[in-house]
């Protein structure tokens, strides 16, 4: 009986794109699946024994653009409400939709080869960073008590200091605009409460008198941002013709930063806000297990399992990625024909905080290669679902070039517009 891989993989990912996501909105999860499906891409492109310099971006469009208009926001003259209404103006265009940046940078020197238990061994130094971000601009619908309250959730601001600027609003009768860091002191807050509130990163607390007993849509941005760093050794294994596989063991060390600029915080030129101190370094390793046989192979793999705690803050905090592993299962062929190459494959990748369907790709690699592989051209397909993803490969013997778009297929997941992403990938062998 033959089986008709491609079709089997179109039909999988068809019934999965009908799955509806009913869940709210959860700008960590989000990344925890954005960042998956990047690494995705950079699975697909293995680095091999040789030495490697690998460089990789990726952006929306508009990030660059809402951070500087951001931040303008914290400028506006007139009154709050000409502010309000000046800010949702600004970030109109970027309302509910995600804006995304991420940067990867990596190393890795070759170890001797060696044959132990019939297997061959191929071990590497690496050592990766990276850096990525996500801002959502919203409306909310809230009053001036419900803003400051958010103000409370801030890493840094003292308990109670909230409460007590909110009685201040009650009996000190602020005028529109007044600045309660201002205003509330000492009465209501001491000067070191109004500090360490500045020292969280809020410079001042507008008030807004047109909606202190009522309610008006008003602008906020959801911010998450991680920063991670991997230094440790990986073996490249096979055994025979069929068997091969990856074991890797090295410090993870990551850092991130959730938080909500709400209308209080952005007119309030606080838009800078401190890191939560959630440093975390952990003994982690990566295992894949694959088979092949003639032009077929599949793995499965554990990527970022934590064996242990090396190092964290002293009070206990964690980044809100959390640690848990990243599994995957993969399935490739490949053909050749003369210097004519198509690879098709299909897979799926899960972590916690995002459902099994959402981890589904298909996808084909194929072009042309000459020079035992030195100099080649590749067009890569894909799709999973959310994206359709296009990119060109560039091979010349040392180094490669690789740009991608990865082209919504998806209108809106829980109700943020879904984004496109240009991204560039720069590699040099030796």
């Amino acid at each position: 009986m033959k089986i008709n891989f491609k079709k089997i993989s179109l039909g999988v990912l068809a019934t999965i794109c009908l799955t509806q996501n009913v869940l709210s909105y959860d700008i960590v999860d989000r990344a925890k699946l954005i960042d998956d499906r990047f690494k995705t891409m950079e699975m697909l492109r293995p680095f091999g024994h040789n030495f490697y310099l690998d460089i990789n971006g990726a952006v929306t469009t508009d990030a660059m653009d809402l951070k500087d208009d951001a931040e303008k926001i914290g400028k506006l003259e007139g009154t709050t409400d000409q502010q309000i209404d000046e800010a949702n103006k600004i970030l109109e265009k970027y309302y509910d939709k995600e804006q995304v940046l991420r940067a990867r940078f990596g190393f890795g020197i070759p170890i001797f080869s060696f044959n132990a238990f019939d297997i061959n061994f191929e071990p590497n130094l690496r050592v990766d960073a990276g850096l990525m971000a996500i801002l959502t601009p919203q409306k909310e619908t809230a009053n001036f008590t419900t803003l400051v309250q958010q103000i409370g959730n801030i890493d840094g601001v003292p308990q109670g200091a909230v409460d007590k600027i909110l009685n201040c609003v009650s009996g000190a009768t602020p005028s529109d605009g007044d600045d309660l860091l201002v205003v509330c002191v000492p009465t209501y807050i001491t000067t070191a409460e109004r500090d360490q509130i500045k020292d969280a990163g809020i410079e001042k607390i507008p008030y807004i008198a047109s909606i202190a007993s009522t309610t008006k849509e008003l602008p906020k941005i959801d911010v998450y941002a991680k920063v991670e760093a991997k230094a440790g050794l990986w073996f490249d294994y096979t055994k025979g013709e069929h068997f091969f596989g990856t074991f890797g063991l090295y410090g993870l060390g990551r850092i991130d930063v959730n938080k909500t600029a709400n209308a209080a915080l952005l007119l309030g030129d606080s838009a800078g806000l401190d890191v939560t101190e959630n440093t975390l370094i952990n003994a982690a390793v990566d295992y894949r297990f694959g088979y092949k046989n003639s032009n077929y192979s599949a793995f499965f793999s554990v990527e970022e399992l934590k064996l242990a705690e090396m190092s964290s803050e002293d009070n206990g905090a964690t980044p809100d990625f959390g640690t848990d592993p990243l599994i995957r299962l993969h399935g490739q062929a490949d053909y050749k024909v003369s210097f004519f190459k198509m690879s098709p494959y299909a897979g799926i990748h899960k972590r916690s905080g995002y459902d099994l369907a959402d981890g589904f790709y298909v996808g084909s690699d194929w072009g042309m290669h000459v020079w035992e592989d030195r100099v080649g051209l590749t067009f890569k397909t894909a799709l999973d679902k959310e994206h359709i993803t296009l990119g060109l490969k560039t091979k010349l013997w040392l180094m490669h070039l690789d740009l991608t778009g990865k082209f919504a297929v998806s209108d809106k997941v829980d109700d943020i517009k879904v984004s496109n992403y240009y991204g560039l990938n720069f590699r040099l062998f030796f």
